[in-house]
This record gives structure tokens, sequence and C-alpha cells, in this order.
């Protein structure tokens, strides 16, 4: 059974998230305010991967709500008497939008509607209306399709866990938001904390499906491929995937960093209009639909921090609906900065940066046979035909708008020439290059076993490999090393597995290294094993982590996802690159003593080095770009951070106990704090630092013994904020 027409016809949908967290509705920059009551530090089910308690959260607390005995107090509060289920809906249209998921219980367990079962209503506490009742209707009235998330994982139900909570709580409610409110997509969420078994997710789906055999829901229920419904909608979370997705797909992410409104995010924190189409566009030319969140205020209105980009950027979206979305992927979805699908039997190409460079139109393959240019100043959508060139470095539009740097700066007020202005869309009529035939039937090249290679070499011994792939698990002796073309024309495949391991004093050098085991969300997926002292890892790229059970190991100019490493000392890295799945670790080192990370770049991590009781660790001159946490040091002693530049991160540096660490001469920029020190730290030193477009320079918790000098804060969101200590 195949997907509901809508879906591949509505590819852009409103996401609204709404807690009794909305009442603070407050975070660190980065993280999710909807998750306030785990960041006080109450004892909760299911609470992965957010520090709980965060201390920031509790100076926050502390400050502004100090006066309040728990978190259910909240609810009175939550008065919500500006919401309008019909501006909802209008926002949603007005932004080029065909669908919306609404949350009708996060995970605090207060539902939006009058659920079956539970008092825990926004109908009997708080707004005391019908909440998703009126958003569903207004829906309805506005020819939006109306999905509901639904968290499985509930915090506040006394019955959870127990056989009686699935059945009476989670089916029931289910069952009633698809049966009562007409729900055609059902979002699960808080999955993590239980399997099929606990969820009973096949029993459910065979109920949705009795109901409306067209109702969609998401990969989070655990469903396999033996239910009776629609495929699950595969979800991917604020950011979409390297490449083109057959499979039904959707990205899910907030116009702001956080999914419930957070008050602490400013207009920089914000996606512009700009940013979005080049979301939506990147997301459709791989195929997928976008869902765009939005977290309403405490008195149901949308702030309009979130709400004008989306406007903005629904001018442009809804004069190309027609185009763009019933687009399929292409055999390329683009770039950076363009986008190609195919749309009505030609390539639709979407120039971002306004130059008219399509590289990935290779003339070896495509011949063009013309090109219109979509859209006039006038907002009408009419072809014009445009001149172009097709050379080997790709194709060229001669009408594209020519425009330089600097001039783009200023025509842009200074932010970067991010305009939507500046973007063109193309109808281009391509045809395939007709070919030679064939003298001899291609053949699949061979692939040649590492281990025999390997296995009698000696101490000193060179094995040179060629062009081609060989594929493992091999183990490599002693002494020897092992030396390819380049990453382009060596490769190691571990057919699921590591595919290479590393004796004492062996070197892997110039190959590339893939095949690991499949990654199941954010754990390690090895590719290279470092199984003894003093190996060496030289100029690969290694597509899966590099797990180092030996002393003295060095990795240098290499790329991977990570490496992790327990025990070990002396691990050394540089000049490397890391690149994560946002939710992941670029270097989780435990134990040893004198580790040395300098020089490498983080990107897209959840937190890019994590060091755990480690003794005497360096890390310097390393480029940070993560999510959560840019450096993680943990009960570590005489760590030395320095010389470090971290953007975009919500804590750059955090010392977490310990004893004696220096964080000295690092920039960070356009984080929430520069550092923090928390949990007991001892006798640390925090001094030459530089801190940007922060929210807070340094915030100490609970670390009476920190010793700050000479650090300099430019531009932090409140200037009283360059220290702030607690409890």
């Amino acid at each position: 059974m195949g997907m509901p027409g809508w879906w591949s016809q509505r590819r852009y949908g409103m996401f609204v998230h709404a807690s009794l967290a909305t009442v603070p509705a407050w975070a660190p920059i980065g993280q999710y305010a909807e998750w306030y009551w785990s960041h006080l530090g109450d004892s909760l089910p299911g609470v992965l991967l957010h520090p709980q308690p965060m201390v920031e959260v509790l100076a926050h607390h502390r400050d502004r709500w100090e006066h309040l005995g728990g978190f259910d107090e909240f609810l009175p509060l939550l008065h919500f008497d500006r919401f309008d289920g019909e501006e909802w809906a209008r926002l949603a249209v007005e932004s080029g939008m065909g669908y919306t998921v609404m949350v009708s219980k996060h995970h605090d367990g207060l539902c939006w509607w009058d659920a079956p079962n539970t008092e825990r209503t926004v109908t009997r506490g708080g707004p005391r209306r019908n909440v998703l009742a009126e958003y569903a209707a207004a829906c309805e009235r506005n020819d939006l399709v109306f999905g509901a998330y639904y968290s499985l994982l509930d915090w506040a139900d006394p019955r959870y866990g127990t056989p009686e909570y699935t059945g009476e709580v989670l089916h029931e409610h289910v069952v009633d938001l698809v049966e009562r409110y007409g729900a055609s997509y059902v979002w699960g969420d808080g999955h993590w904390d239980g399997d099929p078994a606990r969820w009973d997710s096949a029993s459910l789906a065979a109920k949705l499906h009795s109901i409306d055999a067209d109702v969609l829901v998401n990969d989070r229920w655990w469903l396999n491929g033996d239910h009776p419904g629609r495929p699950p909608v595969r979800t991917f979370e604020h950011q979409p995937p390297a490449g083109i997705v057959r499979e039904p797909w959707e990205l899910c992410r907030g116009v702001g960093s956080s999914f419930g409104h957070n008050r602490a995010e400013r207009a920089e924190h914000h996606l512009g209009s700009f940013d979005i189409v080049a979301l939506y566009t990147e997301v459709l030319a791989k195929g997928g639909n976008l869902l765009l969140n939005v977290g309403p205020a405490l008195d149901g209105s949308i702030p309009e921090l979130q709400a004008a980009p989306m406007r903005a950027a629904g001018e442009w979206i809804r004069r190309f609906a027609d185009v763009l979305e019933p687009s399929t992927p292409w055999v390329s979805w683009g770039d950076d900065t363009t986008r190609l699908m195919h749309s009505g039997g030609d390539v639709i190409a979407i120039d971002l940066a306004g130059r008219g460079e399509f590289t990935a139109i290779d003339r070896r393959r495509f011949r063009v046979e013309s090109i219109d240019v979509l859209g006039d100043p006038d907002g009408a959508i009419e072809a014009h035909p445009a001149a172009f060139a097709h050379d080997d470095n790709g194709l060229h539009v001669e009408t594209a708008r020519r425009v330089s740097p600097v001039q783009r700066r200023l025509d842009a007020g200074g932010h970067g020439g991010r305009r939507l202005d500046d973007v063109a869309v193309y109808r281009i009529r391509v045809a395939e290059v007709e070919r030679p035939a064939e003298l001899f039937a291609p053949t699949t090249p061979e692939r040649t076993a590492l281990g025999p290679l390997v296995e009698h070499a000696a101490a000193g011994d060179i094995v040179q490999l060629g062009d081609g792939v060989y594929h493992g698990p091999a183990t490599v002796p002693p002494g020897v090393v092992v030396r390819g073309l380049g990453a382009g024309r060596t490769v190691l495949d571990g057919d699921g597995a590591a595919a290479i391991s590393l004796q004492r004093n062996t070197r892997l050098e110039h190959v590339r290294v893939g095949g690991a085991a499949e990654r199941v969300t954010w754990r390690p997926s090895v590719a290279v094993l470092v199984e003894g002292d003093y190996a060496t890892v030289l100029g690969c790229e290694v597509d899966g982590h590099v797990d180092v059970r030996a002393h003295g190991a060095t990795m240098r100019a290499t790329q991977a996802r990570g490496v992790i490493s327990t025990g070990p000392a002396r691990l050394t890295l540089s000049r490397c690159r890391f690149v994560g799945m946002r939710w992941d670790v670029g270097v989780a080192i435990v134990g040893g003593t004198d580790h040395d990370i300098d020089s490498c770049q983080f990107v897209d991590h959840l937190c890019a080095v994590r060091l755990a009781d480690t003794t005497d660790a360096v890390v310097r001159g390393n480029d940070i770009w993560a999510r959560w946490w840019g450096l993680r040091l943990e009960r570590t002693i005489g760590t030395h951070a320095h010389r470090n530049q971290i953007h975009r991160t919500m804590r750059a540096v955090d010392v977490d106990g310990g004893d004696r660490v220096l964080v000295d001469g690092n920039a960070v920029f356009d984080g929430d704090s520069g550092c923090l020190v928390q949990s007991g730290a001892a006798e640390c030193v925090v001094s030459g630092n530089y801190w940007e477009r922060c929210r807070v320079g340094l915030l100490t918790w609970d670390a009476p013994e920190v010793r700050a000098e000479g650090n300099q804060a430019v531009d932090l969101h409140d200037p009283a904020d360059t220290f702030v200590s607690g409890p």
C-alpha cells in the first residue's frame, strides 16, 4: 500500500508545539524549551541526552520562578487567552503549507483536548477550552490536512510503564484523535523508552487502519512492514539527509532552535525567509516533506519572530507551488547553492546564489535543449527563454543576475546576500546524450580480500594497495604499513563490520574505509579498530568510527565520523575532520592520560569532544561547530583547553567536576555560554577567553574555587551576564 494522495501534493506542513513548558518558555540557546521540567532535575522516566538538571535552567528558575512550588503550578498561568485556531490555520496557508501536525500531548502528559481516561487536560485546567478541537476545525475550513503529535512517553501519568497505560491511555488517546478529530497523520515521539511489545504498536496500527485506511504514522511507533496501513514516514530531525532518499520521509525542525517557544532566542537564532526557502527546496530535491515548527506563547499567539519569516517565505513558496510540490527527485539533488528536481517532464533548477551555475548537469551525460526562466518581478509565473552555455564545468545560464559579492552584501544590509530576490527558478529541458554501443559487456570490478595480502607481512614491510575495493576483515601484523593510492582510489570495505584491525606499530595510510555495521541512532559504528600500541592512521577517510583500544595511537589528516576510546593513554589526534549527525559525539575518551587533540575540525555533533576521567589532556586549536557541547570535560584532572574556536554551540566549554582545569585563549561566537563550570570543579582557571554574541560569558554553579581573569565579552545579550554564579 502506497502513500495517500495528499502526501505527494502537500509537501510543506506546520508543526505546532505547546506544552506546560510554554509558560516559562525558556531554555539555553540551542536547547529544547519543552524539556523544562526535565531540566529542573526532577526524577522523570525516559530522559536521554538532555542534561539533568541543567544549571542554566536552575539559574533562570531561581531568578524568575522560585516562588512556585513545582512544575504543575505553571498550569493556572497557561491562559491562552489570545489563541485563535483560525489565525494559526491562516498562518499555515499564508506560509504555503498544505498540512499541519499539532502536539496533542507532549512528554509532560498535558492533553490539549478532552482526552479520555485522564483529568490532565487543558479543558480542566489552564485555558479550559478544547484547543485541539478548535484548531482541527479551523484546519478543515482552510483546507489543511490535520495531524496530531502524541508522546508515548509520559512524565506525569502514574500508570506509565504498566500495561494499563498502554491500553487505557496511549491506545485510547490515539484512537480518539483519529476517530473523533479526524487526524490523518499520527506523529509519534518519546518512543525510545519502550519497544514494539511495550507499546503494542501492531495492535494500535490495526485499530487506526480499521477507522481510516489512509491514516499515516511516522517511524517512531516501532512499526515494521507487517502492519496493514500505509508505510511509516521516516523522520529526520533538524537536518536533512545527505542525499536523495526514495522512501517517504520528512524533516522536522523549528523556525528557531527549539520546538517549544524559547524567549531566550533572538532574531539571529531563527531561520530567515531565505533560509526557509533554501531548506524547503533542499528537502523537496531530496524527495521529502518539510514539517516546520512554531511554538506558541503562553497567550496562544505565535510570536512574530517565528511567523514573519514564514509569511515572507510563503510568498515565494506559493508563487512556485504548482511547479515544486508535485516534483520528484532528479538524478542529483544539487549542492549548497542549487537545487535540481524533476517536474512535468523537465528539470526544475533553483539557483539560490543568483550566479546561474549548475555544475551537477554534466554535458557528458545530458544535452540541454532549452532553458526558461520562471517568474516575473510582478509575481506572475511566466516562462521566458534564457541563453546558456554548457561546457565541461557544467551549465551556465547567461541571464542570471550578476552582482558582485560586495554589492550583494550592501544590498542585503550586511547579511551576505541571502535575499529571496536573488533566487532564480529555471525550467530546463534535457535529453540523455546518446552513447556509442559498448563493444564489451560492462563488468563489475572484482573485490580483493585484504586478509591474505597482509597476514604474512613482517615488521618493516609496506603492503601497497592499488585502485579498487579490498574487503575485510583483516588484521595488520605488528610493524606493517598498509598504504593506498588515496581515498578516492583505494577502498577498504568491512562488509558490515570493522574493515581492519591495527596491531602494534602499524600504519594505515591514504585509503577510504567503509562498510561498517549500519548505524543505530547516535551509537558509534566502528570501521577501524586500533588494538596495538603506537598504531597510526594517516590521510584516510573513514566512513564510521575509529575505536582506539591501545596506548599511543595517532590519527593525522584523517576524516571520520568520530573516535571512541576507553582506557588507553596518549591518544593523539591532529589535523583531522570529524562530521557528525547532530545527535552524536565526535571524540569520546574515557580515562587515560596525556591525550592531545590539536587543530581538528568538528561539524554537526551534539558534543564535539567529551573527556571523562582523563588526566593531563590538551585540547587546542580546534574549530568546532556543535549543538550542545563544544568541549565537555567530566571529572577530568589537569585538562588544558586552549585556543579553540567554537561557533553556535550551546555550551562552548563545560567543566563538569574535576580538578585543575585551565580554560584559556578560546574564542566563542553565537553560543549560549562561553564557559560553564559546575559540580564542584576545583581550582579551575578561566582566563584570556573571548566571548561574542553569547547569552552568558562565564556561568559557575556549585564551583566556588573558579579563578576568572582577563576574559573579554562582546555584545552579550545582557552585559550584566558576563559572569553569573549560583546557586
